[in-house]
């Protein structure tokens, strides 16, 4: 099942990428009055570009993982969004450059897929990296929200470097975190 589920994501990465680069980003534009991306996020955070590009790539996610795997269903509820045999998926894309990932601060299914991607100025994507992870088998857990904020935050500890399973991309040993190593698209 995991291996599955693996090669079928590395298949799909380059192609959610070409798709966001040569579909959806002139879309985007296109919606934005013909603003360009750099105009509609100029001076935003990277919070806000992944709030809007996110959803994007995530629907495309869904459509393209299918043709590898048809029973794979966008399940959306509390703590995941897929369902493949019996089991739950929490998918989470970020375009931070940091270590680690953002959720919502509800509990989550331990089965995660982690998406990265680099965004330019202009919206493209030039960079990627996947990898899932079973927190049930992680020292790393999702940070509590606090009173401040709502949301939580997901790093690896170099404790984790043998249950995070890297598809695309690698992984830098730090002293304390483990960072993604993009991989150019």
């Amino acid at each position: 099942m995991k291996n599955e589920l693996k090669e079928a994501i590395a298949n799909i990465m380059p192609r959610i990428v070409e798709e966001w680069n040569t579909v959806m980003l002139p879309k985007l534009e296109d919606m934005a009055y013909g603003l360009s991306f750099s105009e509609i996020f100029k001076d935003r955070l990277t919070q806000e570009k992944t709030k809007i590009v996110s959803p994007f790539l995530d629907i495309a996610f869904a459509r393209l993982i299918k043709r590898y795997i048809p029973d794979f269903e966008v399940d959306e509820t509390v703590g995941r969004d897929y369902r493949w045999n019996d089991e739950g998926l929490e998918c989470k894309i970020t375009f931070g450059k940091g270590t680690g990932w953002t959720g919502n601060g509800y509990a989550k299914t331990p089965k995660h897929i982690l998406l990265r991607f680099t965004l330019t100025v202009d919206g493209e994507i030039t960079e990627m990296f996947a990898a899932l992870a079973d927190l049930d088998k992680c020292k790393s857990k999702w940070t509590d929200p606090t009173n401040k904020s709502n949301f939580s935050t997901l790093a690896f500890v170099k404790e984790d470097e043998d249950v995070l399973d890297v598809i695309v991309g690698d992984i830098k040993i730090n002293k304390v975190y483990i960072k993604p190593v993009m991989c150019a698209v």
